[in-house]
């Protein structure tokens, strides 16, 4: 939209986009040999920043990245630890760093693996040429439900790998030689993002018409939609980048041994100089003079940046634990916190139970409904849960349609008068569509299992206690007690 809105041009601007895809080695690749002046990547350019490659990050469009795992529902990989051995269809690293990231994290090697590089066709993910897909959540799941193909969605974020995406990035010499025309640039392309999320089915309609015109116009709608949700324009301003975030996804890739350089990334973010070299010289003399009448407010400033920076860090943790959408925590979130209550129930002598939920049949409202109407079944369900959550008791969701409830001091039959709470008050719910006149309900099936052991083993046997709920008929819970 920058270009076709003409913002390019009133920079003074000539602009030649140039699709990726196979064709081209890497957009740093391509960037870094001359090809082109500016590229859209990954984190994972963090990575080249901290091998000495001459690259700067000039914004972020993405604040949580679109790419995922996606299987076949046929296949029974729901998680990490399922992955291993299988082969995997992914993008060669760093543009996958993400990815790599959240294995590792799960205790995953890389030779554990088989990895061969993406051919860009979700077909081939169908037709059993590959185990698991490297995609993205704002595409290939359109086009597997448009094929009636059922689907699992493994995405990093709910193991705690919450990176960037769609960062928009330049060379060194570029930032330094021709800084005016990296902040034109820079500035138009955000102008340009701000006026398509603001004007979807405006841009929908010119991209289909002039740039994808295989991708059908629910496509493209259902494309913008999920890429909104993942910029949050109304939360972050278009393009912010925390050089704290971007410090802890240097040190993840240095911790995790996706390289073994330096996780310095000092002169990564490009920062236009705003004053001349005369301005600052009369700056630095005002300063001067009032340097020693200002101590005390440099000391409260001072304080107050501290302050903020704290907070800064604190909602970034935040963040890394909980899920964007339902305002739970995340899988991370929920590893964390479970390991500290399980460390606990070895020293007291009350029971705690874990409660796994699965909603019956959801693909089915995302495609009778929409994507929107499934978000809300999620939020809806994630607010039952919360409302019956004790103090010290955990709520969740674990990925795609899954939530946990870990409950503290509560044995099995405890767990099970909460569990059928909820599953009344579920049936009793109606959910209002919220871009379409109309209304729908859900159930949800539940394993529960007293937690023993690891946390693994206990959640391994509340997930057989599920599916037996679910082949029993759903709207259910099952005791993992009775599998025994």
């Amino acid at each position: 939209m920058a270009k076709e809105k003409g913002f390019y041009e009133s920079s003074g601007l000539d602009v030649e986009l140039i699709e990726g895809g196979p064709q081209s080695l890497s957009p740093t690749a391509d960037l870094l040999s001359g090809k082109v002046d500016f590229a859209i990547t990954g984190s994972g350019v963090a990575i080249d920043r901290m091998e000495g490659k001459p690259v700067v990050a000039v914004a972020a469009i993405m604040q949580t990245s679109p790419i995922v795992w996606i299987t076949l529902k046929s296949s029974n990989i729901r998680g990490p630890l399922d992955m291993a051995g299988r082969n995997l269809l992914i993008m060669p690293p760093p543009e996958s760093a993400e990815l790599l990231t959240m294995l590792a994290r799960e205790g995953i090697r890389q030779e554990q693996l088989t990895m061969t590089p993406t051919t860009y066709r979700v077909d081939d993910l169908i037709d059993g040429k590959a185990d698991a897909y490297d995609g993205y959540i704002s595409n290939e799941p359109y086009l597997l439900k448009q094929k009636g193909v059922e689907y699992n969605i493994i995405n990093p974020r709910d193991y705690g790998v919450n990176f960037y995406s769609d960062v928009l990035i330049t060379t060194e010499r570029m930032a330094e030689d021709k800084q005016e025309q990296v902040k034109a640039f820079r500035d138009a392309t955000l102008k340009g993002w701000e006026y398509a999320l603001n004007n979807i089915e405006e841009t929908v309609q010119l991209i289909h018409q002039h740039y994808s015109p295989d991708k059908t116009l629910d496509h493209l709608r259902y494309e913008a939609e999920t890429l909104k949700a993942l910029i949050m324009p109304e939360l972050v301003q278009l393009g912010h980048m925390n050089p704290g975030r971007w410090q802890y996804i240097a040190d993840s890739y240095r911790e995790l041994n996706m390289t073994q350089a330096d996780s310095d990334l000092d002169g990564f973010l490009f920062k236009p100089e705003e004053r001349t070299s005369h301005q600052l010289t009369i700056a630095v003399s005002v300063i001067s003079v009032l340097l020693l009448s200002l101590m005390g407010i440099a000391i409260f400033k001072f304080r107050s940046l501290s302050t903020k920076l704290v907070a800064a860090n604190h909602e970034l943790n935040e963040l890394i634990r909980t899920d964007y959408l339902t305002q739970v925590s995340n899988r991370h979130g929920f590893t964390e916190l479970a390991k500290i209550v399980i460390s606990q129930s070895h020293r007291q002598p009350e029971p705690s139970s874990f409660i796994l939920f699965d909603i019956d049949f959801f693909k089915s409202i995302n495609d009778e409904f929409g994507h929107q109407a499934g978000d809300a079944a999620l939020v809806s369900f994630a607010k039952i849960l919360s409302a019956h959550r004790r103090e010290h008791d955990i709520v969740a969701r674990l990925g795609g349609e899954e939530f946990g409830l870990l409950l503290c001091g509560a044995d099995e039959v405890a767990a099970s008068k909460i569990a059928n709470k909820i599953l009344t008050e579920l049936r009793e719910l109606t959910i209002q569509c919220p871009t379409a006149n109309c209304r729908f309900s859900i159930t949800a099936s539940a394993g529960i299992a007293t937690l023993s052991g690891t946390l693994e083993a206990f959640w391994h046997k509340a997930d057989k206690a599920l599916y037996k709920a679910k082949e029993s008929g759903r709207d259910s819970y099952f005791l993992a007690s009775a599998l025994d």
